[in-house]
């Protein structure tokens, strides 16, 4: 384990995370535009890289840290151990946030005190049918412009933010910083959506997205550390069943919010990957284990 870091004169206010399972020459831009407007404020970035150590120069506010042929959920947990921030976004390397992002996202807690988390809205910059509809699958419920946070979905990495002060003191298990927290922040009503905060996604997956749907099912049934996990096994083999319908409806709920209307074609495609997920999390609940699932997730 490998770690790199920019010097800093002044505590940070945030810090943003970038876990990344590729190499630079497919995450070194977003960090830099990131970058540009984190010098002007109190921001540091945090990439946390599996494949090769972030190259010297990337940016001045970036700290980096090298975690050989780890998974995301393992780089967002050992970024999360080294980050400084009065609050913690997490990003994913495929994220283009816009010129004033991190002032939005500080901003955002301190006209909501009483929040520990805020998410905000998501654009999709990958227009071609496949990549829509991985993009619809997991983000179709926080399209912007995005008012409130939607009651019957967890928040997603690439568009949340953490008050630093509810987060582990250790790095957490898998899953945790996931599903769990946003979970429990939701619930308890301390989770806020901020209109002015929106990012633009920009993932070419094309029929890979099949495949990751796959793992991101097998990744979340799987993990047997989530309190979902405690529920009669029974019950999540039935909730899993009925993953693909949930997810084919949320995406159209999502659209139809905006006033967006998908194509034949990309109707198809949703249904077709959310049916990949259900069958993953079929597979990990039925394996009580998440196998090498999330070493291909991004």
């Amino acid at each position: 384990m490998h770690a790199h870091a920019a010097p800093r004169t002044v505590t940070p206010r945030l810090s943003v995370i970038v876990p990344t399972v590729k190499g630079p020459e497919s995450w070194v831009e977003p960090v830099q535009i990131l970058d540009r407007q984190a010098r002007h404020s109190r921001t540091e970035i945090v990439v946390a890289t599996a494949r090769r150590p972030a190259p010297d120069g990337v940016g001045e506010t970036v700290r980096s840290v090298h975690v050989p042929d780890a998974d995301v959920f393992a780089l967002r947990a050992r970024a999360l151990d080294v980050a400084r921030g009065e609050f913690v976004a997490i990003l994913e390397d495929h994220i283009v946030v816009g010129d004033e992002w991190c002032h939005e996202v500080v901003a955002g807690f301190d006209r909501n005190p009483h929040a520990d988390a805020i998410i905000g809205g998501v654009t999709n910059g990958a227009p071609a049918c496949l990549d829509r509809a991985s993009f619809l699958l997991t983000f179709a419920p926080f399209l912007a412009p995005l008012d409130r946070a939607p009651l019957h979905r967890c928040p997603v990495p690439g568009i949340i933010a953490f008050r630093a002060a509810v987060l582990p003191r250790t790095p957490p298990e898998s899953g945790y910083l996931e599903f769990e927290l946003p979970t429990q922040l939701l619930d308890a009503g301390r989770l806020v959506a901020i209109p002015s905060v929106r990012v633009e996604h920009v993932q070419h997956v094309g029929a890979r997205g099949f495949a990751l749907q796959f793992h991101a099912g097998v990744s979340y049934a799987g993990l047997n550390n989530l309190s979902v996990a405690a529920r009669p096994r029974r019950e999540r083999l039935r909730d899993a069943v009925a993953v693909p319908r949930l997810l084919v409806g949320q995406s159209r709920a999502g659209l139809a919010r905006v006033g967006e209307v998908e194509t034949l074609p990309c109707r198809a495609a949703i249904a077709t990957m959310a049916a990949a997920n259900g069958l993953g999390q079929l597979v990990g609940i039925a394996r009580h284990s998440v196998g090498r699932s999330p070493l291909h997730l991004e």
